[in-house]
């Protein structure tokens, strides 16, 4: 086996903590209950959830349904044994700390389960977000490969390119469809497809499977995909300007006129008060509420509006390119 395939090999079956974590509990503990049929049958009817295969493989998360939802159940039973334990334990000693350990454990259990549940789903939006966001990266250098070689050539090329982390991802499930699966180069474009998260990227991929299955110019649909991106990204950088300027607006008021306001009238205030009274003002709490202000409340306030920057700016010019492991 070559080192590049050897690469792919272990990008496709690669284990994240989560997955590590399942397979442990579905090994050692969900397989074995699972063998009594009561057990099944109540996992088959209230927890099991079969549409999450395509979910999970959105997510790039490689374990099958019932491997992923038995963890979460154990999880949950577990996290409910343990806190009754507890509760048992507090219940001679503080009976009101004990009913709060038991109500607690049940409230955070329950949101981890919650959590696990709705993890793939949120992990495949962001996957599919950023893939749609590399896309203006990519396609120019697929515009130029396709002017040369071949299509099978061309996916080759773009997986051993600098390009980014999730759009590589599905560029390399293609190569193994290809490589180790033995499908030829459509096949393996069109079962990459089925678990893309993108939904940009999945109509690109089948317009280049469709386009080079009836002869026509893959050059020529890049060119006009090419064209009609940069004037989309056009008038996203329009409204990302005048997004600008307003936040910039109320930088000025918020951050820059309103605490020297503050700063002058804090010393008119004290100025009066000592001509009113004969004797220097001591400060007080009009002292103290300026330190927080200044110490505290303007630094936060400058790194939440910097961040507040940051994420306005479309994903696209936010992401951080990746070279390949040599």
């Amino acid at each position: 086996m070559s080192n590049k395939n050897e690469k792919i090999f272990e990008s496709e079956f690669s284990d994240s903590g989560i997955t590590i974590y399942c397979h442990f509990l579905y090994k050692y503990i969900g397989r074995p209950l699972l063998q009594f049929n009561k057990v099944k049958k109540f996992f088959k009817k209230h927890i099991y959830n079969a549409k999450y295969e395509s979910i999970l493989k959105k997510a790039n998360l490689k374990m099958i349904p019932e491997e992923y939802f038995i963890s979460i159940f154990l999880t949950i039973v577990g996290g409910l044994i343990f806190s009754t334990i507890l509760t048992i334990m507090f219940l001679k000693i503080n009976p009101l700390y004990a009913f709060g350990i038991f109500y607690g454990g049940i409230l955070l259990f329950m949101g981890v389960g919650m959590f696990f549940y709705n993890y793939p789903v949120v992990l495949a939006k962001s996957r599919g977000a950023e893939i749609d966001a590399a896309i203006v990266y990519i396609l120019p250098y697929l515009k130029i490969l396709s002017q040369e070689i071949s299509l099978s050539k061309m996916i080759e090329i773009v997986d051993d390119f600098l390009i980014y982390k999730e759009i590589k991802v599905e560029f390399q499930r293609i190569t193994y469809y290809k490589d180790f699966l033995g499908y030829d180069i459509h096949s393996s474009i069109r079962q990459a497809m089925e678990s893309c998260p993108s939904r940009e990227l999945s109509d690109l991929l089948n317009d280049m499977v469709t386009i080079s299955n009836s002869g026509g110019n893959i050059y020529s649909y890049f060119d006009r995909k090419l064209e009609n991106l940069n004037k989309e990204i056009e008038s996203i950088e329009k409204k990302n300007i005048e997004t600008l300027l307003i936040y910039s607006q109320i930088y000025v008021v918020l951050l820059l006129i309103a605490p020297l306001f503050y700063t002058v009238m804090s010393s008119i205030l004290s100025l009066v008060n000592f001509s009113a009274s004969g004797t220097p003002a001591t400060g007080g709490s009009d002292s103290f509420s300026s330190i927080i202000i200044l110490l505290f409340f303007l630094p936060l306030a400058y790194i939440g509006f910097m961040m507040l920057i940051y994420y306005s700016k479309p994903l696209y010019s936010r992401l951080e390119p990746i070279s390949q492991v040599k």
